[in-house]
């Protein structure tokens, strides 16, 4: 596996040497390099060649790593690698919190319904998912980030810790790109700010954190890197149209709600070309050339959303859960009473103005921390400050993306969910996530912009006003490196302690059990379970069916039944999985089959079941 590990990463590599070789940004370079990567293996899985698409997709990159090598050998270029100050920390944390997720468990509810289960899927069945299977039920979910996994997956081999590196890969290369819209890199006091400022998302990222391969927090960090994209490379035009089509369709891809962060970096990149107009003449050529420019990028940045609104249609004639589709949305608005959305926005409402809800302080520390800097640096200072006129845009942002999470209770939500506002403290963490980032950047760059040389050309080590300044700086940037790294330790902490604590959960007795079932199957099977909360909730259903990979699981906790009743559960399965003791059932299967069952895999047979080992399980799902 670690030998597959480095070929991996060298694939990857290649990619972002290309990027690099045609000019694009080193900040952007391992992100794109990601992106170019998945929408490959995305066309070749549209094109029923997934499998073909991800081994060109690994060898291509080995072949441009190798060519790289040799022209950077020939040209003696090896020794110009240069590591900042944020590299080495990115290095060493990357590293930590990698190792970590490596022997994480998948646990949360929705690696089940969806993420986990499609990269399962993919796999090991080698294509997207069809009409015939049932084990994918979120079928208009787009898979942007599942391609990735995939292809990780496939080159190193299926494991769930390999995913939750793999997703932490494409966020910890998001997070990069960042740094290249600070005006100075070199600046060690201004980039272990932004460290700083990216070690606080874990604080806000809590209701999932990165051991989950849920996207809610990745879909803020594609949105900040593609408005990053369109700020860097605001001097080299086919850069930022390549770039920021790249990164929109890929954020496309990984959630139909991103379509909020497209539509507003599309609308940031149409501003920032529209303002270019005003140096150059003659101005209806430049007009009409700019206009050009925003169209052809915007269609290109829906190309890969629209491939898959198309293959969906095609392949999918119901509604799949979770789809956008305006019929059902009306018709749950229809089938609602008025006293029904009253209560749901009351609910809400209640939620948003609940002072000790982490949506609630983020939001106010951005207020105040924008609000601060400004009153600092224009009012205190007399310089130029952009960070009040970002208070209000990300107010604004902040306040249409809030509304539309309402909208999403209202319409298109089960009334079982929505008045208990299942999700929300990580719907709502997205906004907070891009909100800190967005606004951190703008203070780091008010501050670097107020310094005592704003010149970042006439910049050296005797750019301070005195010592007394000079200690300060540096002072200030050992604090801010040791805060950032205690934050990030204690991220890492937090994820070993939740590993510990759930040694007793159903999907880690699931994977002791089956560890390695891997072949999509159609089987009957009776997965009893002891908690009635994990099969109330459908937990045990599609825990089963990713563990035993099978369309057909069910999970039962009932068995209140006479022996006859009992006969007749049984007998509608072929096999039976008990992950963990069952008082009612082991005694029923005594008094009915005089069989004692505890825990364990067993077949159904017409006498009764009979108990199975894993290895005899695993070659008969394998026929």
């Amino acid at each position: 596996m670690m030998m597959a590990a480095i070929l991996f990463a060298l694939a990857l590599l290649g990619f972002q040497q290309l990027v690099m070789f045609l000019k694009g940004s080193q900040y952007l370079s391992w992100l794109l390099a990601i992106i170019v990567q998945s929408l490959v293996v995305y066309i070749f899985a549209l094109a029923h060649q997934l499998r073909i698409g991800i081994w060109l997709t690994f060898i291509s990159g080995l072949m441009l790593v190798i060519i790289f090598f040799v022209v950077r050998l020939k040209q003696r270029q090896l020794h110009q690698i240069k590591l900042h100050l944020f590299d080495v920390w990115f290095m060493i944390f990357g590293i930590l919190i990698s190792l970590t997720l490596l022997k994480s468990p998948l646990i949360h509810y929705d690696n089940f319904t969806h993420w986990a289960t499609m990269v399962k899927y993919l796999t090991f069945v080698g294509e997207l998912p069809d009409a015939q299977q049932n084990l994918v039920t979120f079928t208009d979910y787009p898979p942007a980030t599942a391609m990735f996994l995939t292809y990780l997956s496939t080159i190193v081999g299926y494991h769930e810790g390999s995913l939750l590196v793999g997703q932490f890969v494409i966020i910890g290369a998001g997070l990069y790109a960042l740094f290249g819209v600070l005006r100075d890199q070199r600046r060690a006091l201004i980039t272990a700010g932004l460290v700083f400022m990216l070690t606080l998302i874990n604080i806000f990222n809590i209701a999932i954190r990165f051991n989950n391969l849920l996207v809610d927090c990745l879909i803020a960090i594609l949105a900040i890197a593609g408005v990053s994209a369109v700020y860097i490379h605001q001097n080299q035009r086919g850069w930022q149209i390549v770039s920021t089509s790249l990164i929109v369709n890929f954020l496309l891809l990984t959630k139909s709600s991103a379509m909020y962060f497209a539509i507003l970096i599309l609308i940031y990149f149409a501003i920032a070309n529209l303002a270019k107009i005003k140096n150059k003449a003659p101005k209806w050529r430049e007009v009409i050339k700019t206009t050009a420019v925003i169209i052809l990028t915007t269609a290109g940045s829906f190309i890969g959303w629209l491939l898959w609104r198309v293959h969906v249609a095609n392949v999918f004639t119901k509604v799949s859960k979770h789809a956008l589709n305006l019929q059902a949305y009306q018709s749950q608005v229809d089938h609602e009473s008025a006293n029904t959305q009253k209560l749901i926005v009351q609910k809400f409402i209640s939620y948003m103005t609940n002072t000790d809800t982490l949506f609630f302080r983020g939001i106010l520390l951005v207020n105040i921390a924008l609000l601060l800097t400004w009153l600092v640096i224009r009012v205190g200072l007399h310089k130029r400050s952009y960070s009040l006129l970002m208070l209000a845009i990300t107010d604004l942002v902040t306040a249409i993306y809030v509304i539309g999470v309402l909208g999403m209770y209202v319409v298109s939500m089960p009334y079982a969910e929505v008045i208990n506002l299942a999700g929300i403290d990580r719907y709502l963490s997205t906004t907070v996530i891009f909100s800190i980032l967005l606004s951190g950047v703008i203070i780091l760059n008010d501050i670097d912009r107020a310094s005592f040389q704003p010149i970042v050309a006439q910049r050296n080590s005797a750019s301070f006003a005195n010592l007394q300044t000079k200690q300060v700086y540096q002072e200030s940037t050992f604090f801010l490196l040791i805060f950032s790294s205690v934050l990030m330790l204690s991220e890492i902490n937090g994820i070993n302690f939740l590993n510990q604590k759930m040694n007793d959960a159903l999907p880690i007795k699931m994977q002791q059990m089956v560890p390695n079932q891997n072949t999509f199957n159609h089987k009957r099977i009776l997965l009893v379970d002891a908690k009635a909360q994990d099969v109330n909730n459908a937990y045990a259903n599609y825990v089963g069916r990713y563990y035993l990979f099978s369309d057909h699981v069910d999970g039962r906790e009932a068995f209140d039944v006479s022996s006859k009743q009992f006969q007749s559960i049984i007998q509608g399965y072929q096999y039976v999985v008990v992950p963990r003791y069952h008082q009612t059932f082991s005694k029923l299967t005594s008094k009915t089959y005089h069989e004692h069952v505890r825990t364990g895999i067993y077949k159904v047979t017409n006498n009764g079941i009979k108990p199975l080992s894993t290895a005899n399980y695993l070659a008969e799902m394998n026929k």
